[in-house]
């Protein structure tokens, strides 16, 4: 996959084209201070998702989806006493109109995002790690013709930048760079965390498949200068996402083709969705390492 995409502190992709995150999960004794915790508890449910007094839908800052309820496209799946997961859905009604405003209606994509309440002032300044775990599901299939965006800290930048390899999942910088790559793998879970230096501009991927500890794979390098400009820096929005870009449209000007958010073609969908997991934050460089658990089409044991 690739990312169109917004993020300054990096975006996480799986697919074709383009890059989570949702049950919080305690971490082990640490050193480390979470600044931002989407922590998902066995006593929640999909249908709280559709009631903003509930302690679920006060997490949510925004759900970006298509005309029906929130619960048509995200939903919470129970893993006994562990924390649930969080999955997001695309189906061929999932056309967000920012704003409710027509014109600006995004035939290009179909989206289901997830924007937490996060607090900018801490979480986007001096230096802060993004954890999230990703899970694809082989009972609904990525489309990888096409490119995705899992995972971003977005803001007004629509860059999009193809690339030849489809069977991958890639983190990449504001400009698209590529930092870190890894097979796309069904059933398996994808642990991430992105330190971001929110002064120097720089970024740390750290990664790890399965119940594997994170460990250090790419960083710390500089990011996009623009990300540094007044109209960007510290600001943005925390997306867990499925957003799904579309194909080229021939019919539509060569200008116009890589706005993908408004042009391009999408087919029919038959079902496609992702998992998140372990999605917090932690102030500075030192890493928190999740309980992670086995995916659960895995017969592995959790990891304690």
């Amino acid at each position: 996959m690739q990312h169109p995409a917004p993020g300054r502190g990096g975006n996480m992709g799986g697919g074709t084209k383009t890059p989570a995150t949702g049950a919080g999960g305690g971490g082990q004794a640490s050193a480390t201070k979470r600044i931002f915790d989407f922590k998902l508890t066995p006593a929640m449910k999909t249908a709280d998702l559709d009631n903003p007094a509930s302690a679920l839908r006060k997490m949510i800052a925004y759900i970006v989806k298509g005309a029906g309820k929130a619960s048509e496209y995200v939903s919470i799946v129970p893993r006994g006493t562990l924390a649930p997961e969080i999955k997001l859905e695309i189906h061929d009604d999932s056309i967000f109109i920012p704003g409710n405003n027509p014109a600006k209606t995004q035939n290009g994509f179909r989206r289901t995002d997830v924007n937490p309440v996060i607090d900018q002032a801490t979480t986007l300044s001096g230096v802060s790690t993004w954890y999230q775990t990703i899970r694809l599901d082989s009972k609904a299939p990525l489309v990888l013709t096409h490119g995705y965006l899992l995972s971003s800290i977005e803001v007004s930048n629509t860059a999009h930048a193809p690339t030849s390899n489809s069977q991958t999942i890639r983190v990449r910088d504001w400009a698209t760079k590529t930092l870190y790559s890894l097979p796309l793998k069904y059933d398996q879970n994808y642990n991430f965390a992105v330190t971001v230096d929110w002064s120097a501009n720089t970024l740390t991927v750290y990664a790890s498949t399965g119940t594997e500890p994170l460990k250090m794979v790419a960083g710390p390098v500089v990011n996009d200068p623009k990300a540094m400009s007044p109209e960007y820096k510290s600001k943005g929005e925390y997306h867990i996402q499925l957003i799904k870009f579309p194909l080229a449209d021939a019919k539509v000007p060569v200008e116009k083709r890589l706005d993908t958010p408004h042009f391009g073609i999408q087919e029919p969908i038959k079902q496609e969705h992702v998992f998140f997991s372990n999605v917090f934050a932690t102030s500075g460089k030192e890493i928190e390492q999740p309980k992670f658990t086995a995916s659960a089409k895995s017969n592995k044991p959790k990891r304690m």
